[in-house]
């Protein structure tokens, strides 16, 4: 991977946990995402008279992801209402690079070399260590409604990184994504509870505008970064973005940065060397 991509996921990832920590205000978890997604359909309906108009080829790859970013918001909503963040979080991002790596290999046979799975598997395995499973207690449905999730993440990200690097439009497809799934998620949220969204925008705008700023920034980089080296490398390396939140949930929500989080920085550090190195 070249360096300048590896720098610029990193930053995606520095990007995404920052969106993330925005989104920690006074309101249910739809009505968050649909502050946030207002905010990214806006800047995405100010940016389309400067791309080009999707062409005929990516609209139907278009409509899939649209099907599978929404899938993601529904199952990750569950998750959060089911189960503690600081397990949903990461098991949800977590085990998306896992089901690329798996779906690249098996479906597409993609190659790797036994050093960028390792690296992979690094990288998950560290992202797993902050759900902090305690034996003896149950797994709630908040568990398996991430684990899904997961399953949705990978979804997408193998749509939009396979219509990036074959079919091109970058810009346009980033753009005209963003607008139409912005849209979904805001007639969503609305329709959960119009007052409590109307009111939350109200009083949240600047934290929705900085959270929708960061998460397009975020999400345009990665696709750029498809476009450059293997998706399922890149969907691991964005997933560092768990490690990131938790050195924001320290500084920021003075949460302690207890012995798990420490192991799980030295396995993710390691899984980052060797995708370099490879």
């Amino acid at each position: 991977m070249p360096l300048e991509v590896f720098f610029a996921v990193l930053l995606a990832a520095a990007l995404h946990a920052g969106w993330n920590a925005l989104v920690k205000i006074n309101a249910e978890p739809i009505i968050a995402m649909g502050l946030i997604m207002v905010c990214i359909s806006i800047v995405a309906l100010i940016l389309i008279p400067f791309v080009d108009f999707p062409p005929a080829q990516m609209w139907p790859w278009l409509i899939g992801t649209l099907g599978l970013h929404f899938g993601y918001k529904v199952f990750l909503v569950k998750a959060y209402t089911q189960g503690d963040f600081g397990q949903v979080y990461p098991i949800a991002r977590g085990s998306g690079p896992v089901w690329v790596l798996l779906a690249s290999l098996v479906l597409f046979g993609a190659e790797f070399t036994r050093i960028q799975i390792i690296a992979v598997l690094l990288i998950t395995s560290g992202v797993a260590i902050l759900a902090r499973f305690k034996r003896g207690k149950p797994l709630t449905a908040g568990f398996y409604y991430a684990v899904v999730t997961g399953l949705w993440i990978a979804g997408y990200t193998m749509v939009d990184g396979y219509t990036v690097s074959q079919i091109g439009h970058l810009n346009s497809f980033v753009v005209w994504m963003f607008f139409l799934d912005g849209m979904i998620a805001t007639v969503w949220a609305y329709r959960y509870n119009p007052q409590v969204f109307v009111v939350s925008l109200t009083q949240h705008w600047f934290v929705a505008i900085g959270g929708g700023a960061m998460s397009m920034a975020s999400y345009w980089i990665c696709l750029w970064a498809m476009t450059q080296a293997p998706v399922a490398i890149v969907a691991a390396l964005r997933e560092t973005s768990v490690l990131f939140g938790a050195l924001l949930s320290t500084y920021m929500f003075k949460e302690t940065l207890g012995r798990s989080r420490w192991i799980s920085a030295a396995v993710i550090c390691s899984g980052l060397v060797l995708i370099k190195l490879a």
